[in-house]
């Protein structure tokens, strides 16, 4: 990250001095973008290395159902924003995993949904003891299934960087978990299958 902060920290200095012209303002946000993109990028991938050699641990008694319901709230204004509408269908769930690891989980799947979706369009989620289902109204075709979960797989409209279903995978793979994409009845379903 050093080099990443020292670049942020030059631009901040750089902006502090005399006036610049619209082509150089616009340049400087050019550069302030893709230092952003690089930054997380660079925390995607570290975060795939950390899970990938089991370093992260911290495993606690989830209580999936409230988990999920505070997620969704957090997401709220985003969602409403973007004219989706969330229907939940949450039966209880414990799970033993990392409080950590299973919100960056519930935030790519969530994310996902509404990224990938269309306006106005719907996400359901359904929450059974023994999986978790994310349906999203998005493109009226499948996606690759076999690339679905693949590092940099992403859609050429998409602004991600193609790694957090990737992520999710490993998630998934560390607590032995199941995750598949399917298309059916016009939707996107994602599965984690506990």
């Amino acid at each position: 990250m050093t080099p990443l902060a020292v670049i942020n920290s030059n631009l901040d200095t750089l902006l502090q001095t005399a006036g610049f012209s619209d082509q150089q303002g616009e340049l400087i946000e050019d550069i302030y973008f893709a230092v952003g993109r690089l930054s997380r990028l660079n925390h995607s991938l570290l975060l795939l290395a950390k899970i990938e050699n089991n370093i992260i641990k911290n495993e606690e008694q989830i209580s999936l159902r409230p988990f999920i319901e505070r997620k969704l709230r957090q997401f709220q204004e985003l969602l409403q924003s973007a004219e989706i509408e969330v229907s939940i269908d949450l039966k209880d769930k414990e799970l033993l995993m990392s409080k950590y690891l299973a919100d960056i989980l519930l935030n790519n799947l969530i994310s996902n949904a509404i990224r990938h979706n269309v306006k106005p369009g719907r996400i359901e989620v359904l929450l059974t003891v023994s999986q978790l289902i994310f349906k999203n109204t998005g493109i009226a075709m499948s996606l690759d299934g076999t690339r679905t979960f693949e590092r940099f797989n992403k859609t050429t409209s998409s602004e991600g960087m193609g790694l957090g279903l990737a992520i999710s995978r490993q998630i998934c793979q560390q607590y032995g978990f199941t995750i598949t994409y399917t298309y059916a009845d016009h939707l996107h379903v994602f599965s984690v299958v506990f």
